[in-house]
């Protein structure tokens, strides 16, 4: 059994699995981690069944000494860390490949293996992630503030306005603050991703569009023309792991 560790800049994704399909997931708050002995604890309340290696994917470099302690005191062995210049099997085109994000890889890994060698992935997550897979290439991407993010900065910027429910609104002319916050943010930023998609198509023509990370799960009703999979940065993690190992 291999755990893999999704981290986040807000919570982080567990899952224990055998063959990278079916998953055993639990979620953690990111900055609840602060030993090594604490996520030992975490981890023996979350899962019963044993595992003989870790595998993390993490966006916040602060943090990653925690599973590097862990892995060496509990299982004996060092932590995989997920690097896009350590996966030969897709070119990245990029300046620097190491600064990609490593959950920006995990997505891009499963995509190619999963989807094929042509794909635009969305990740609606603390901040949202535009890439690019073209011809088995990794041509870039577009990075954006998430919702929760720019909902929290009018939330902290201004003195009335409240926080609201992230999901978008049936309408786009708001009769309430509520309303009027969930289209200037959910939908706006929603109809500006899709018209990005869009002149990516365009320029590419690329016709597999993928929606993933966990907000996606609130526009499933607003977009249908795209495919919905919130385990594919899971199976990208796993996926490097065999390609680690092999």
């Amino acid at each position: 059994m291999k755990l893999l560790f999704d981290v986040g800049n807000t919570h982080t994704t567990i899952a224990l699995t055998d063959n990278g399909k079916k998953f055993n997931i639990k979620r953690i708050s990111t900055y609840s981690l602060q030993t090594e002995d604490e996520l030992y604890v975490y981890l023996k309340m979350l899962f019963s069944e044993n595992y003989d290696q870790i595998i993390v994917s993490s966006v916040v470099p602060n943090i990653n000494h925690i599973f590097e302690f862990f892995s060496k005191k509990y299982i004996g062995k060092d932590a995989v860390f997920l690097n896009a210049k350590l996966y030969k099997n897709i070119k990245w085109d990029v300046r620097v490949p190491s600064d990609i994000g490593a959950d920006r890889v995990a997505n891009v890994i499963a995509a190619e293996k999963d989807y094929g060698n042509n794909a635009i992935i969305v990740d609606f997550g603390t901040a949202i992630t535009i890439d690019v897979l073209k011809n088995g290439i990794y041509e870039g991407g577009v990075i954006i503030p998430g919702f929760g993010m720019m909902i929290n900065a009018l939330f902290k910027g201004t003195a009335k306005l409240p926080k609201v429910e992230l999901k978008p609104s049936d309408v786009f002319i708001g009769k309430d603050t509520e309303s009027n916050i969930r289209i200037g943010v959910i939908n706006t930023v929603l109809e500006g991703i899709i018209k990005v998609v869009e002149k990516i198509k365009s320029e590419t023509e690329i016709t597999s569009v993928i929606f993933t990370g966990g907000q996606s799960k609130i526009i499933m009703d607003y977009k249908k023309d795209v495919i919905y999979d919130l385990e594919l940065g899971l199976r990208g993690i796993y996926y490097f792991y065999e390609s680690a190992i092999s």
